[in-house]
Formats: C-alpha cells, structure tokens, sequence
C-alpha cells in the first residue's frame, strides 16, 4: 500500500518539442510555445484542467529536465496581529532575514539575504509586520506572473450534472412532511398509538432528508483552488450521518421491540402494563378501546408511497453510484417495513384476540434488516473516504472508451494502455491512466493522444469528472511502478540547517503570519549570472561572493510576487530585517544621490548598480583571507586577546579581514569606496532610501567593534586601513554603528511607496544579522540553547557574562545590552551528514535518509555495548575546510577508553579497530554534538532550584532549521548535551531568522518605556503549536557517558590541529 499522507500535483511547462527518451518524465507536461485562446480569463493554470479537453497555453519558458532546481529562493511570508494590541499611531518594523539556517540538501552555500518583517498600518487599529530573506534552498518554484489555464474550471461530463437525486430527496422531504402531519391527525382522529409512534418516526426521517439534500447539492459543486479535487468526499460523509442514523434507530427499535416481548410473555398482567406504559409514555391514550379498522387505510397508503420513494431513489442511486442516496433509500424501505407492521398491528387489533405482541416481533424482524441495511452502507462510505479504487465494472468501461479514442487519433496505434486506477469521490470518478508512448514523441503529440482519451471516456463513462493521464517511455529499460510517484512513508528529512525556502514575512501584533512569497536564486537567476547554489566560486583564491545586482533584483521580484497574492503592502507601517552575517557591500561616492533619486519606472537595479564601487558581496563561505585573519590574531597580541576585545578571534569570514585583503588586491576600488554596508544595512539602505548605520549586534562579527568599550578598536582599524594614515577614512566608510536595536531610522523610500502601494508612514528599523535573528524567533530563558541545523551549524545561547575564547563567538544582543549571544558555528554541519549518508550501503531505490536514521538509532552511544570491553568511536568528518576547530578538511577516526577516555589512539586503514561505515553515520552526529558541549560546558550550571539531581546542562534546547525534523539527529543531541526539560523542535521550520525579525519589528514599534524584547514578545508569544517536544533530553547514563570521553575529544582536536591547521 502506498504511503499516505497530503499530496501534491505539479505541472511543468517545457518546449513542445521536447521528447520522452530517457527522461522517464511521468508528470503532466504542457507545451510552451503553444497560444491560448484566452490570456484573460485566469492568470494562472487551472488545477482542474485535467476535467475538460484541453486548449493550449500561452507563454514560453524553457524547461531542463536534466538539470534539477537549485537552491536560493527569497519568501515573503505574512503573519496578523491582535486588533488592539497596537495603536495607530505607533510604528513598527520588520526584519529581511538571510539564511544562517537553511537546509539545503547539496547546497555548501548561505544566500546573502535573510527574512525582513514589515509593520503594516490599516484603517483598524491592526499593525502588520513583513519580513524578507534570501537564502539557499533545493525546490521548484511555481510560473509566477504568467497564464497556464487551458480550461474552464467546470467538471467534465456536464451531461451528468442533472438534479435527479436533489429532486427525488426533496420529493422524499415534502412526503415525510406531510405522511407524519396525516399520521398524527389519522391517529388521533381513529385512537391508533402505533400510527402516533410511526408519525414521530416520519418526523425523524425529514433529518435524514435534510441531510441527504444537503451533501448532494454540496457534492455537485465544481473543484476550486482548495479543494482541487471537487466536493465528492461530502457525499460520504453525508451517506455515513445517514447510516448512522440508521443503525441508531435500528439497534433502538430492537431494544424496544425486546422490551416489550419480555413484558409480554414472561412478567405478570399488572408488571408488564407498568413497563409497557413507561416505555410508551409518549403515547396519546384514549383509553382501552383498539384502534379504528379506518386507520388501516391511512397505514396501507404510506406503505405505497414509501414503497415507491424507495425504488424511485434507489434508481437514481444505482445510476449515479450515489452511497448518500442509497442509505435514504434504504430509510424509505424502513419506513415501509414500520408502516406494514403498524398496518398488521390494526388489523390484527380488531380481528385477533390478544395480538399486541405482533407489534415487537414486527419490530425486531425490522430492526434486523435496518442494521443490516446502515452497516453496508457505513462500511461502503468508509471505504470511499479511504480512496479505494473504482470497481472493475467501471474500469472495464474506461478501457473501452480509451480503446476507442486511441483509434481516432494518428499513430494511435502506438499508443499502449498500461494501467486504469481512479478513486471514487461521492458520484464522481476520478480516474488515472497510464499510457506508454515512443520515446522520440513530442509533448505535443502526447497533448493530441490526452484530449481525445479524456473527451470520449468523460462523455460516455457516467460519472467520470477527472482524467488525468500520466504518459511514461513506451521502451523504458525498466517497470515503472505505478505508485513511483509517492515518497517513502518513513521519516526522511533533510539535515541541512538552512531553511528549505527564504522568507519575507508580515505579521501582526499577535504574532500570526499574514501572507508569504520567494524566490528562488538559482532558478530566477542562475542562468543570467552564472550562479551554483546562489555564489560565484573562484577556487584558485578561496573566494565565493555573489552579484549585488541579483541581490537587487530578487528584492524587485519578491515584492512583485508578495504584491501578486494581494498583501496589504499599503497598511505595512514598519520594515526590518535579519541578513546574512559578514558579508559586505560596498558603495561608491554617487550612492547617497542615487538612493535618493529612485523612481518607480526603472527598477532597483538600472537605479543602483551604478552606486557601487564593487559589483559583488563576499558570501561567508569565502576562505580567501588566511593570511589576514593570522595578521589580525597578532595585531593586539595574541588570539585570545582579539577575542577577548571584540568577541571572536579572526575568522576568514570576518568583515574586517575581508576589507583589509580587497583594499590590497583592489586599491582602486578602495579608495572611490564612500561607504561599506554590511548586509543587514546595505538592505535597510536600499528600503530607506539612504546610507544606513551599521547594526550594535551584527558590527560584532567584523574583528574591528571593541565590545568592552563600545567603539571602534584603533589598533585593528590601522591594521584595516594599511597604517594609522588610513584610520580616519576607514571610520568614515564605516561610519558609527547605531546603539539602540529598535525604533526607527527613518520613513521608505518613495520608490517602493510609488511601485508596490506601500504606506508613505511606513518606518524602517535597524536590521541585524541572520544569526542574532534566529535568537530572536522565541523569548529565551536564561541556560537555553538554540541549535540550527542545515548547511552549517550552529549553537546559539544567551547570556549575561562575557566569557570570550578564540573557539566560539561572543556578540551584542541584538535588542537587549547587556546581555550577549554566545555562538558556535560549523561549516561541517549538513553537508557533512549528506556526505556519510551516501556512503552507507543501501538497496536499490531506498530512502537514504531513512537508511542514515536506521544506522544511528541502531548503534549504541560511542558504539559502546560493553564498557569493560568495547572501546569508544570519536571522529571528525571535514569535507570543508572547518572553521571551530580551524582545521583543513580531512576524515579522522579515533577510539579511546569508553570510561574515561584515555588511551586515545587513532583508527586507520589497517588498524585492527576499523569500523565498518554504517558506524559512521552516529559517530559524526556525535562529534558534532560533543564539540557543542566541549566549547559551550563554562556557560551552563546546576540549576540547585528547578533540577537540583541533575548535572549541569542547558535547560532546553530548541532545534530550528532543516534537521530540526529529523528524529535520529535530535535523539543524539539529547543523549550528548542534554536538556533538563527535553529537546524542542521550533516549529517555524528553517525560517527561525526571518521570524525573529519580524517579532524585533514588533518590538521596535511597540515597546513600552523601559519594556525589553524578552517581555514584550514573552506576553504575546503562544507556547502550544509553537514548539514541539522530539526527546527528553538528558538520560541518566548516557549523559555521564559522553561526559567521560570529552576531554579525549578535545585532546583529539588538538592533536589534529597541530598537524592539519588552515
């Protein structure tokens, strides 16, 4: 059986003249060089085009099959707040986030952009926030902006779109109606109880009328965007409230009917009149004379009529297969069962002696045949919500049909049925073929064979309200499975820590998502700028850097895109955003005037490119500045004493080693340099209108900001700037960062106000880095932890000491001084675990995640059974040059004591203790969690008052980013580091940046006097469906275990690093 789980459809538009060999391609293809009849009916491809003949399409983009989609999107996504919580008058902001937590599968590289928040304003007190973000993501966009309908959005065979079954329900309705009104007055008027009891039971039955009527009519609704499969499913669930009603009354009329037997025949006179009488309570008495042999009449009449809704129904049923129709159907054939035994009961009233026990065998006879009668119909309805497949009447009907249309069409004869499927949906079909065809057709010739199948199976097969044709190589070397096209129901997920998408995103004061878009680098400009996973690599020097006019343009088209799916634009009051750490841009002298003159007629990048003195942006994968960053970590002394002043030792990454190697290798752009941006500014930059100041927390990871003092470190900015001559105007290009994380810099510019309806008033807030960002998706509490797991990897953690060391980072908060964000991060992160998950041996179509979460969860912690005997695995796996520790990429594998670590020794080739490569796949998730736990161990402590038992360890830890869903990797990260109260996954998947934006948006604009981040967001932020507990977290045991081997691991480390430094 297939796994189940929500589907997906896709539609890919490629050349016409594009071929079938060996491509495999089993999806719905369209042409693109076709021409629609109609460019204005939709603006985009119907999802119902497969229940009607086609037309052809307008457009003419160019498809590869061969060529996968890369990585790269920027998302808009919109989030709503609470209607009071925020005031008119007040401004607001939102970040544009970049990717520092993105999975991307294959992808090594971190798009420069992160999520921006905007703050909308509106006539009713509702502040909006958007956020944007560019980042590196493996997925396939949709056709935005251009027209793909090639049909009406109607059902197929409106020839069976008849009101049978909605008239004859409400012929059943109006005869109930007035059957119980003749019943209740027949009774009376001739002293029947049995006609007052079945005229309550006529009344009941208008509630199974009412039903039916309503599912039919609802059922017969065309398909929408929302529910692309039409309304069939209702039809079910109506037949099953039928059915229940059925089987409710049958099982009651039994028990009565039992009742009254045991009454009868086994207790005396007197008792059985007391137990009949207080069960029949509701009775109108008229004393001890039987009823009127007239009321015979009156009962035989609605025994006619119910007779003959019953077979008038059931023939609409059977013709329409209609589950609804049939359960009414079999109601009115109840009722006719009730009306004879009524009849019975009459006449043996007033022509048998004593014959009121006719009465309850009657009804048990009856209740039988009502159970039997609901239970089919309950288990046929079931069975259709759970898409069992069509009977073979109808598929043997559908291959006829097929058959036939094949004949009418040229080269039909070609042309073989493979396989007929379809699921019933109330008294729709909705079927799917399977046609091989010559690997050397054309999609156009495919197109021809599509529509004359679905004209002639849709009018002649009754019922029929879909087909959809998947078209496979006649001569493929091998079986195409039919159910190919499902994905692997086990647990698969990517364990790249950047988000799967980028992220704009608005939200509201209660800080729910509005609205969302994105683009996708590779796919909208890889082509046009020569991209591989969003970057330009120069691997003779280590550089990667990225267009600043893509960065440009992908800010045009994801507006574009968010003004597309009408976002209120024009109630945004406030933008900031969360960017790519590091990365630079850098602006010339005709920048101001050109920020300022922007119009609406030409876009960001005919108005910008000609205001910077450098067309690209070092991406943070650069590791073009070894000999730099040495330099810095001599300037004051030593490493420690670089990461003592500004936070962090050098890193090739950093902002200021990458300044000091371009003004080296590119004087001339140096010197006609007026400003240098970081990311987050240069975005701010571009939405102001001016040059904006550098952010408090992102100006930490440049090697230049003294974080003790405040301000700018004299002796690393001579060392900059190439002596102390150059200091001032290196200050200058830099300018003074901005000290207060919220507030506003100032309105947007005109620019965007003109082309995207943007609110004049609407404000733009400082922006920060894509990491400070992350930190910010949540209000953390004092000893948590933040892991992002994608690309890279990275520990995140809040803390009011500062205790820097050259192995980790320390930076401003972004939002609260004072306080600090301790930060690890790995190049090795998912790239890595992708590496070992191909090596591992696997069958033939297996899931490869699956088989990687297989050998983690299989193998014990260190692969240690046997502490007396077995000895602990350690292991580095770099496949990048890494940058904590700082060493050249390389594989090593080590064992030592599994009890306290010593006798570390290291495993070779022909080392007696190898290990076989199934045991890598735990042994790296484990030596990246330890490296978190060996560098992070002095920030952490016993909690003596929440968890006094336990050793010291974070408190939680929140999992954010692609791996995030990865049960295997989050089962290991609790068994090595912990979490007194469990490991949580945040459950805004890899987007944790672009949303903690958008809450520094929130706060900006509405904070009170004195209100920190933490509080504000604290108050409004909902724990439930926000975060998702995925393991307990610390284990007795195995805790104290990986504790034992930390100091081997960290002697490992430095064995390493002195022979295999960067």
């Amino acid at each position: 059986m297939p796994p189940s789980g929500p589907s997906s459809s896709l539609c890919l538009r490629v050349p016409s003249g594009y071929k079938y060999a060996g491509s495999q391609l089993r999806l719905r293809l369209r042409p693109v060089n076709s021409t629609s009849r109609s460019q204005t009916t939709s603006r985009s491809r119907s999802n119902t085009d497969s229940l009607r003949p086609s037309r052809a399409f307008t457009g003419a983009q160019t498809f590869n099959p061969l060529r996968p989609p890369q990585p790269h999107w920027h998302q808009t996504r919109v989030y709503q707040t609470s209607p009071t919580s925020c005031p008119t008058s007040s401004t607001s902001f939102v970040p544009s986030c970049s990717s520092s937590t993105r999975p991307s599968p294959s992808s090594s590289s971190r798009s420069p952009f992160t999520r921006s928040p905007i703050y909308q304003h509106h006539n009713q007190p509702r502040p909006i926030w958007l956020s944007g973000i560019m980042a590196t993501a493996t997925q396939t966009r949709a056709h935005a902006g251009h027209s793909h309908n090639h049909h009406d959005n109607v059902y197929l065979t409106s020839q069976n779109k008849n009101d049978a079954g909605v008239r004859i329900t409400r012929i059943g309705l109006f005869s109930n109606l007035g059957m119980a009104i003749a019943k209740f007055i027949g009774g009376y008027v001739f002293n029947s109880q049995s006609m007052i009891a079945d005229a309550w039971h006529s009344m009941t039955d208008l509630a199974s009328d009412v039903l039916t009527l309503a599912t039919v009519s609802f059922s017969l609704r065309p398909p929408t965007d929302k529910y692309p499969s039409g309304f069939g499913k209702v039809e079910s669930l109506g037949s099953l409230g039928v059915s229940g009603m059925l089987l409710a009354g049958g099982i009651f009329m039994g028990m009565s009917s039992l009742e009254s037997l045991y009454a009868h025949f086994l207790l005396d006179p007197a008792a059985a009149h007391e137990l009949l009488h207080h069960g029949h309570s509701h009775s109108h008495s008229h004393g001890a004379m039987g009823p009127s042999i007239h009321a015979a009449w009156l009962a035989a009449g609605t025994v006619l009529v119910k007779e003959w809704l019953y077979h008038a129904t059931m023939k609409v049923a059977k013709e329409r297969k209609s589950a609804v129709l049939a359960s009414n159907a079999i109601h009115h054939r109840v009722d006719s069962w009730t009306g004879i035994v009524t009849l019975f009961v009459i006449l043996g009233a007033n022509f048998l002696k004593d014959a009121t026990w006719l009465d309850p065998v009657g009804g048990l006879l009856i209740s039988f045949l009502v159970i039997k009668g609901g239970w089919g119909n309950t288990v046929s309805s079931l069975y259709e919500l759970a898409d069992r497949t069509i009977d073979d009447e109808v598929k043997r009907s559908v291959r006829r049909q097929v058959m036939k249309s094949l004949e009418t069409v040229t080269e039909g004869s070609q042309v073989e049925l493979r396989d007929v499927s379809g699921i019933k949906s109330g008294q729709n079909y909705l079927v799917d073929l399977e046609l091989a065809v010559p690997g050397g057709w054309t999609v156009d010739d495919s197109r021809e064979v599509e529509s004359a199948v679905r004209t002639l199976v849709g009018g002649k097969v009754r019922g029929v309200r879909r087909v959809r044709v998947r078209f496979v190589p006649k001569d493929a070397a091998d079986e195409i499975s039919k159910f190919d096209e499902f994905i692997p129901g086990s647990v698969s997920p990517q364990s790249s820590p950047e988000p799967e998408d980028d992220h704009t995103i608005v939200i509201q004061s209660d800080l729910h998502v509005v609205s969302e878009a994105k683009v996708d680098f590779d796919a909208d400009f890889g082509a046009q700028y020569g991209l591989k996973k969003g970057v330009l690599v120069n691997e003779a020097e280590g550089e990667v850097f990225a267009p600043v006019a893509m960065w440009l343009e992908a800010i045009d088209l994801v507006l574009s895109r968010l003004k597309e799916k009408n976002a209120p634009l024009n109630r945004v009051r406030g933008i900031s955003g969360a960017c790519q750490q590091h990365g630079s841009v850098f602006w010339n002298h005709e920048a101001e005037r050109l920020l300022g003159g922007m119009k609406e007629a030409a876009g960001l990048k005919a108005h910008l490119e000609g205001a910077l003195s450098y067309s690209y942006g070092p991406n943070w994968q650069d590791h073009s500045t070894q000999k730099q960053c040495d330099e810095f970590d001599a300037a004051l002394g030593s490493k420690m004493r670089l990461a003592e002043v500004t936070g962090s030792a050098a890193h090739h990454r950093f902002t200021g080693p990458q300044i000091m190697r371009l003004r080296k290798k590119l004087p001339e752009m140096y010197a006609n340099t007026a400003r240098i941006s970081l990311v987050s500014s240069w975005l701010a930059s571009v939405l102001l209108g001016a040059i904006a100041p550098l952010d408090i927390s992102d100006v930490t990871g440049m090697n230049l900001w003294d974080i003790q003092t405040n301000s700018w470190n004299k002796d690393l900015l001579e060392l900059c700037a190439g002596g102390p001559s150059g200091v001032e105007a290196l200050v200058s290009k830099l300018g003074q960062p901005r000290q207060d994380g919220g507030g506003s810099m100032g309105s947007i510019s005109p620019y965007f106000v003109q082309k995207y309806g943007f609110s004049p008033e609407c404000q733009v807030a400082p922006f920060t880095g894509d990491n400070p960002g992350t930190i910010l998706a949540l209000p953390l509490r004092p000893m948590d932890a933040i892991v992002s797991l994608g690309t890279s990897t990275t520990f995140l953690m809040i803390t009011p000491k500062y205790k820097p060391d050259p192995a980790y980072h320390f930076m401003n908060h972004p939002c609260t001084p004072g306080q600090y964000m301790f930060m690890l991060c790995y190049k090795n992160g998912g790239l890595a675990r992708e590496k070992i998950r191909d090596s591992l041996p696997a069958a033939s179509g297996e899931d490869k995640w699956a088989n990687f979460n297989k050998a983690v969860l299989e193998t014990p912690p260190l692969d240690v059974k046997d502490e007396s005997s077995d000895r602990a695995k350690l292991g580095l796996y770099f496949y990048l040059p890494e940058i904590v520790p700082n060493i050249k990429a390389g594989t090593w594998r080590y064992t030592c004591n599994a009890k306290d670590g010593s006798d570390l020794k290291e495993t070779t080739e022909s080392s007696s203790d190898k290990w076989p490569v199934e045991k890598d796949a735990r042994v790296i998730v484990e030596s990246q969690a330890l490296s978190m736990r060996l560098r992070s161990q002095n920030l952490v402590h016993k909690d003596a008052t929440t968890h006094p038992d336990l050793p010291a360890q974070p408190r939680r830890i929140y999992l954010v980013g692609g791996g995030s869903l990865n049960p295997a990797i989050a089962r290991v990260i609790g068994d090595v580091i912990g979490g007194a109260e469990g490991v949580y996954k945040l459950d805004v998947g890899g987007n944790a940046c672009a949303l903690g934006g958008a809450y520094k948006a929130l706060w900006a604009s509405e904070r009170g006097e004195g209100e920190t981040f933490d509080e504000l967001i604290g108050k409004r932020w909902k724990e439930e469906g926000a975060i998702e507990k995925v393991d307990v977290g610390y284990k007795s045991g195995a805790f104290e275990r990986y504790g034992g081997v930390l100091g081997a691991f960290g002697e490992m480390e430095e064995g390493i690093l002195k022979v295999a430094h960067n």
